[in-house]
Order: structure tokens, then C-alpha cells, then sequence
């Protein structure tokens, strides 16, 4: 018996988006520099350069972009949204986007942003900035978000709404609010009027992780941890479920070259269903990625201080974080061959 076309074209799909490749980095720009001043760098993904940032320079998926003592910088995406860096800030935009999403996801390793999201993004939900201590997912425009060393996070909403979540709890801030959020905070609370101090906020950071380094590197090295054994567990399921999916779509062919339609559609009904249960998975990793490459991104700028001549006569418990530098690093290539696998 003749097989439907609309089963045969499902069958073409299911295909293409097993072989289809990693959305890691996209050749097209995501946006790009409209002003530019004093130091601010900008590393393409998979590159290893710092090279000096200029107005009108593209931005690409998977960049990494840090700002000196007296840099600023303001990035205009394609979706008209825009984000302003302040000084002493490290962020990467888009590391890992699973290829059933559609957004921007900015990484704050640590700094201050401020983001303006246009309607085009606000309609398709496709913003979100995360931190080491949590993510903020628009529902409305303006927002400012810290990231301080010692994990302090501060949200201040000026218009429309921002969802908070740190994966104990989570509250939605509306205009005029704000929340302060901890390594250990467990339940978020919002803040009327909320108007910080953020320079003195940024030097109380650094004064606490100085005070105690084994404290603050402690915390951050047991989640990558954690998370890392997190993501081996999905990324083995995906690759289980995949094998599958190959299985019965090879049942499938094998049925439609011998014309038997109720084994092809059983068989093909089968792999549409592990195809969902894969997107699922897809975007489970990318996302327990991204809070991955958050934490990466802020215990290697400990090392970075830990290792900083003039700073780290000052920094109590360095010791502690030199010891833990090549477990992490050991880690985070591990991490970059999961997320290609996943």
C-alpha cells in the first residue's frame, strides 16, 4: 500500500533533526556595538584573543565581553532590544542555545547591565539574563541587574515586569522594584522603591569575598560540581533516547519500503514521541548550561584575583581557590564536550 506523504514528510523531519547541528554559534551577528568608551574587550567564541571593541563591531553568538575600571559599553541587538555594560563587569552573550530556542540569553559573571527589551523580544519571551545566584526572565522592559563577587545579585525593575528565580523560589517584580538575592537566600523578596547604592554594594562584594574566599569559592566550586553530575545524567538520557529514535526510524524506512502502512505509522508515531521527549531534554541542558557557564565564568575570575599580585596579599582564602583551579578547569572541558554531545 502507498504511504501518505504527510507520514513520509514527518519521517523527513524527525531525520533532519536528529543529524542537525549544534546551535552553539551562529554565523549571522545577534546584534552590535552602538557606543563605545574607555576599555571594553570582546572575545569571539571559540577564539582565545581579547581584541578592543569599537561602535558599529558585530556581536556574534557565543561572545564574551568584559569592561575595565573606566569602560562602558551598549550592544543593540537585531530584535531592537539593548544592553548597556557598566564598568567592572564580564558577560557573555548566547554561550548555549539548544536548537528548538530562540532568545538572548546574557551570562553576568559578575558587574552591572542594564537592559532595555523591545516588544519584538517581550512578545516571544526571548530575553533573559542570568547570573551566578539566579535568572531574571523579562516580562516587560527596563531593568538593571548586578552581580557582585561575593554573590550578592540585585534586580531593579524601572518598567514592566521581571520574573526572579534562584531555583529555591522565584517572585515577579513590577515597576519601581526590586530584590537583593544571595548565594543562600531561599526565599526571594521583593522591595518597593528599591534604590541601591551600587557602587558601595559592588565594593561591599569584594570586601566580603576578600574576608573569606574559601566561603564564597566553596559555594561556587559544589554547584559546578553538582551541576556537572546533573548534566552527565541528561545528556546520557538524550543520547539513550536518540539511539531509540534511530531505531525505530530505521523500523519506519524498513516498513515503508515494504508498504506496511500500520507498522510505519507505529513506528513512526514512536519517534515522534522520543523527538519530544529529545526537544525537552535539548532544553534542559542548554539551560542547566548556561547556569553552568555562570559559575565557571565567576570562579575563574576568582583565580583571576587569587593570582593578581597587587590584590592577592589581600584575599584570604586565595590559597584555597589556586587549589581548586585545575578540578574546575578540568571540569569545564569536560562541560564543553557534553554540551557538543547534548
Amino acid at each position: 500500500m502507498k504511504i501518505n506523504c504527510r507520514a513520509a514528510s514527518l519521517l523527513t523531519i524527525l531525520c533532519l533533526f536528529m543529524f542537525s547541528a549544534p546551535a552553539l554559534a551562529a554565523p549571522e551577528s545577534i546584534g552590535s556595538f552602538s557606543v563605545v568608551t574607555g576599555t571594553v574587550t570582546i572575545r569571539h567564541a571559540k577564539t582565545h584573543a581579547w581584541i578592543p571593541a569599537k561602535a558599529q563591531m558585530p556581536v556574534y553568538y557565543g561572545d564574551t565581553v568584559r569592561s575595565g575600571i573606566d569602560g562602558t559599553g551598549e550592544i543593540v541587538f537585531n530584535d531592537d532590544s539593548l544592553l548597556k555594560i557598566n564598568p567592572n563587569s564580564k558577560l557573555a552573550i548566547n554561550t548555549i542555545i539548544s536548537p528548538v530556542e530562540k532568545k538572548n540569553s546574557v551570562l553576568l559573571f559578575f558587574g552591572r547591565i542594564w537592559s532595555k527589551v523591545s516588544r519584538k523580544a517581550f512578545k516571544r519571551r526571548s530575553y533573559e539574563v542570568q547570573t551566578p545566584t539566579a535568572v531574571c526572565g523579562v516580562r516587560g522592559t527596563d531593568f538593571t541587574t548586578a552581580a557582585y563577587e561575593d554573590g550578592t545579585m540585585l534586580v531593579q525593575v524601572e518598567s514592566g515586569q521581571v520574573q526572579v528565580d534562584n531555583e529555591a523560589s522565584d517572585t515577579i517584580l513590577s515597576a519601581n522594584q526590586g530584590t537583593r538575592v544571595a548565594f543562600t537566600t531561599q526565599a526571594i523578596e521583593t522591595q518597593t522603591e528599591f534604590q541601591p547604592h551600587w557602587e558601595r554594594e559592588e565594593t561591599s562584594g569584594r570586601q566580603n569575598l576578600f574576608a573569606d574566599g574559601e566561603k564564597y569559592g566553596g559555594h561556587v566550586h559544589r554547584q559546578i560540581q553538582q551541576r556537572r553530575d546533573h548534566l552527565r545524567q541528561l545528556v546520557d538520557r538524550a543520547a539513550h533516547l536518540a539511539e531509540q529514535k534511530a531505531d525505530y526510524l530505521a523500523a519506519a524506512q524498513r516498513a515503508q519500503e515494504q508498504g506496511d502502512d500500520l507498522a510505519y505509522e507505529e513506528n513512526l508515531a514512536q519517534a515522534k514521541r522520543l523527538n519530544e521527549e529529545i526537544k525537552t531534554l535539548n532544553k534542559q541542558i542548554a539551560y542547566l548550561g548556561r547556569r553552568l557557564e555562570c559559575h565557571f565564568g565567576l570562579f575563574a575570575h576568582y583565580g583571576d584575583l587569587a593570582q593578581d599580585p597587587v590584590l592577592s596579599p589581600h584575599f584570604k582564602g586565595k590559597d584555597f581557590i589556586l587549589d581548586q583551579l585545575d578540578d574546575v578547569e578540568s571540569i569545564y572541558a569536560e562541560f564543553n564536550a557534553m554540551i557538543e554531545e547534548g
